[in-house]
């Protein structure tokens, strides 16, 4: 029975494993509906991450999505054509880092995990690059001290059982197709 356990996992990794389809760092520049020269870097293998930089009169902003576009038939058929597409769609938008998710316009049907989702949406980092500007030092304020309050830790919580152990699921999304994530973690975590 063990020895088909491993076996079994051993298939599953290798299944996995020549499954991913090795993806580069590709570049792919676009104007925006607002004349902004952004360009789109891509990258990633399994979770693909998009980084969008813009820039526009001396001004720069950039943005990051992250997805898992696999789930998507297009993607899968034609990656070249897949990341044109949607440099194609943010061409359509005033600031392609406005909405914080969007679906892929080859993919309208496609589950959830495959939507771009920001990644940071507070973070959206704008710079003016024209002039740079001195801002006068902060003044202090003045502080009172709070007095110190006692407070009792919390007594550690029971592990649930179906919780999934974050260094098997690591390995498993290093290591197998996103189809064989979950069984692989479980798979892994009994051997770890």
């Amino acid at each position: 029975m063990k020895c088909g356990s491993v076996i079994l996992t051993m298939v599953v990794f290798l299944v996995g494993t020549l499954a991913q389809k090795p993806v580069t760092e590709e570049k792919i520049p676009f104007q925006t509906k607002n004349r902004d020269a952004c360009v789109m870097t891509v990258s990633g293998q399994n979770e693909i991450r998009v980084r969008i930089e813009c820039k526009n009169q001396g001004k720069t902003y950039l943005c990051e999505f992250a997805s898992k576009p696999s789930y998507c038939r297009a993607y899968n058929k034609d990656t070249k054509g897949f990341w044109n597409q949607l440099s194609q769609d943010l061409k359509k938008v005033g600031n392609p880092c406005e909405p914080k998710m969007f679906k892929h316009s080859m993919c309208p049907k496609a589950p959830v995990p495959s939507q771009f989702k920001q990644v940071n949406p507070s973070g959206n980092q704008q710079a003016d690059t024209s002039k740079p500007e001195k801002k006068p030092p902060p003044t202090k304020k003045p502080t009172t001290k709070k007095p110190a309050t006692t407070k009792k830790p919390d007594p550690p919580k029971p592990k649930q059982l179906d919780q999934e152990n974050p260094k098997a699921m690591k390995i498993a999304k290093d290591n197998c197709s996103w189809f064989f994530q979950t069984f692989c973690s479980y798979i892994i975590e009994i051997f770890l």
